[in-house]
């Protein structure tokens, strides 16, 4: 592939980021009877359609308009690659960010909430409208019909916007991360203050992120058993009022991130399973001390 040809692809990848936008948000926003700007970033496009549709067009021939592509090639292929970058993704953004940002649990035929068969058929559909459709008025039989004077300048602009977008989000999200973590310092440090002046041993803290959902669910039930004890000993606890403070700040921080751009655009977003628990009780805990 040639200089050009790159910067065409990435130039594909810019424009079916932004259909791709188009049709999520159109298809949330009439669901949700009020607009939603669907995305993760806060410009008009999703990359992972973007990515989606290079797959088609390059590895699957989708973009080789002189020798017709294969359907079923287009379709079954395309969608499993499709799915499989859906499912990825779901895993990353889960472990960078502590958060689900979208669950098919509901949905028949899923794969751990990430991916479902409905989805990866509507991505195999979708692919074939968009190699026999929508592509061909953007490339001819050399794979270039708009012309590189347009080319060029766009995707240097929108490299520069994108760039400004990653920043920004990515700040957001990672200090949502951050202060989630520093809660449960919190609660870690108020429990082995209060293991030492009453002489007993709680379930760990840790046992709230445990990967077992029967360790989390101990956890609680010894939360519930010493919850009112506990709240009333930590009100009584002058020397750590800073932290108590500062314990709250950090829930109303959280509270706050929940208006940003990326969680109004996943309103059904949860936190990861390994924090459900760890939530819960930091919620109950910040109510019940104010």
């Amino acid at each position: 592939m040639s200089g050009a040809d790159f910067v065409y692809a990435y130039f594909y990848f810019i424009i079916y980021s932004m259909i791709g936008w188009v049709c999520e948000t159109t298809y949330v926003s009439i669901g949700k009877r009020h607009f939603v700007n669907r995305g993760f970033f806060y410009g008009p496009y999703i990359p992972i359609y973007g990515l989606g549709s290079l797959i088609a067009l390059y590895p699957l021939g989708g973009n080789m308009p002189i020798q017709t592509p294969n359907p079923l090639v287009i379709f079954f292929v395309g969608g499993l690659l499709c799915t499989i970058l859906e499912y990825f993704t779901s895993w990353l953004m889960e472990k960078l960010f502590h958060m689900r940002w979208w669950d098919y649990s509901h949905k028949k035929y899923n794969i751990h909430g990430r991916v479902c068969l409905l989805n990866s058929t509507l991505f195999g559909l979708m692919l074939l409208v968009l190699v026999y459709i929508v592509h061909p008025m953007f490339a001819n039989a050399s794979g270039q019909k708009v012309p590189w004077s347009f080319v060029e300048p766009f995707v240097q602009i929108f490299t520069v916007v994108f760039v400004i977008d990653a920043i920004f989000t990515l700040i957001s999200l990672f200090k949502r991360k951050h202060i989630m973590e520093k809660i449960q310092k919190d609660m870690e440090a108020f429990q082995v203050q209060y293991e030492q002046d009453r002489a007993i041993r709680l379930a760990k803290w840790d046992n709230m992120r445990a990967k077992e959902k029967e360790k989390r669910l101990a956890y609680v039930a010894d939360w519930d058993a010493h919850k009112d004890e506990f709240i009333d000993w930590l009100n009584q606890k002058s020397d750590l009022s800073d932290r108590v403070h500062a314990f709250h700040e950090n829930m109303d921080k959280i509270r706050d991130l929940q208006h940003t751009h990326a969680a109004n655009a996943f309103p059904e977003r949860q936190v990861e399973e390994d924090f459900v628990e760890l939530k819960k009780v930091a919620d109950e805990l910040n109510k019940k001390l104010k």
